[in-house]
C-alpha cells in the first residue's frame, strides 16, 4: 500500500512539474507574440498570415537546436565525457552537429523568403531586432528571478 502511495505521489509530483514547465512555455511564447505583434507593428490581416509561417520555421529551427545542444551534449554524457569519445565517434558527432547547422540555416532562409511573401523588407530586419531584443528581456528576468531565489535561501 506505502509503495502505490509512494508511485502515486512520485507520479503526480513529475506531472506536476512537466505541466509547470508547460505552462511556462506556453506563458513565453503568448508574450513573445504579443512582442513581435507590436514590435512589427503588425496590422490584423499581415498578423494572420505571419503567425502561421513564422511558427512553423521556427517550430523546425527550435527542433534542430535543442537536437543541437541537447543532443550531442547527452551522448557526449552517455560516452562518459569528450576524453571517452574515441575519434570515430567525435567525428560522427562533428557530422551530425555540421548537418544540423544546415537544417537550421536552410529554414531560416526558408522563413525569410516565406515572410517576404507577407510582410515587407524592413519589418523582416525589425523582426530579427525584436526577437533579439525579447530574447535579451526574458534571460534579465530570469536572471533577477535567479538572483532573488538565492537571496531568499539565504536569508532562510
Amino acid at each position: 500500500m506505502k509503495t502505490k502511495l509512494a508511485v502515486l505521489f512520485i507520479f503526480i509530483f513529475a506531472t506536476s512539474i512537466t505541466f509547470a514547465q508547460q505552462m511556462n512555455r506556453q506563458k513565453i511564447k503568448a508574450l513573445k507574440t504579443a512582442y513581435l505583434t507590436e514590435a512589427l507593428d503588425l496590422k490584423p490581416k499581415e498578423a494572420e498570415k505571419f503567425w502561421p509561417v513564422y511558427n512553423l520555421y521556427i517550430g523546425n529551427i527550435q527542433q534542430n537546436k535543442m537536437q543541437l545542444e541537447g543532443g550531442l551534449q547527452r551522448k557526449i554524457k552517455f560516452a562518459g565525457g569528450v576524453e571517452n569519445l574515441s575519434e570515430k565517434e567525435a567525428q560522427k558527432l562533428i557530422e551530425i552537429s555540421i548537418q544540423l547547422e544546415k537544417e537550421i540555416t536552410a529554414s531560416k532562409i526558408k522563413l525569410i523568403k516565406e515572410l517576404s511573401k507577407v510582410i515587407s523588407a524592413k519589418k523582416i530586419i525589425m523582426l530579427k531586432k525584436a526577437e533579439r531584443d525579447f530574447n535579451r528581456r526574458i534571460l534579465q528576468e530570469y536572471g533577477k528571478r535567479r538572483r532573488m531565489d538565492n537571496y531568499k535561501k539565504r536569508a532562510n
